[in-house]
C-alpha cells in the first residue's frame, strides 16, 4: 500500500467518525428538546419502589395518576440506587403515563441525552485525531 492510500483511508476514517459524532449531537440536540418538552407537560406525583431488579438499580415503580389510575412500571436508565419501600417521584404524561413514567431523577430523565452528546463528542475528537497532518 502507498502512502497516498494510507492518508486517503485516514481521512475517510477521520471524516466519518466525525460526520457519525455530528449525527449523535443533533440527535442529542433532537433528544434535549423532547426531554424539555416532557417537563414542561409532565404531572408529578409521589411514587414507591414495590420491587428490586439488578441490585436496586433498575426498580420497579408503583404510583396512582391524578385520575386514579395504579401503574406499574420498571425503571430503566441510569438511575441511583434505591430500597425497597422508598417513596420516589415520578413523572408522567396524562395521555400515556404507562409508556412515559420515569423517576423524577436528572439522570433518568436526561439519560439518552448524556449518552448521545457523550459517545458524539468521542467520536468528533476521535475523527479530528485520526486526521492526517500536513506536516
Amino acid at each position: 500500500m502507498n502512502e497516498r492510500n494510507v492518508i486517503n483511508g485516514a481521512m475517510f476514517k477521520g471524516i466519518s467518525a466525525i460526520a457519525i459524532g455530528v449525527s449523535l449531537l443533533i440527535a442529542s440536540a433532537i433528544n434535549a428538546q423532547s426531554t424539555r418538552e416532557f417537563l414542561k407537560t409532565s404531572i408529578l406525583v409521589p411514587g414507591f419502589v414495590v420491587k428490586l431488579d439488578a441490585g436496586g438499580y433498575h426498580p420497579e415503580i408503583q404510583f396512582t395518576t391524578r385520575t386514579g389510575q395504579q401503574i406499574s412500571y420498571r425503571q430503566g436508565g441510569i438511575v441511583t440506587k434505591v430500597e425497597l419501600g422508598q417513596r420516589v417521584e415520578v413523572r408522567y404524561q396524562a395521555d400515556d403515563p404507562d409508556g412515559s413514567a420515569t423517576m423524577n431523577v436528572f439522570a433518568a430523565i436526561w439519560d439518552s441525552t448524556i449518552v448521545f452528546t457523550s459517545i458524539g463528542v468521542v467520536a468528533i475528537v476521535c475523527g479530528i485525531m485520526n486526521l492526517p497532518s500536513r506536516a
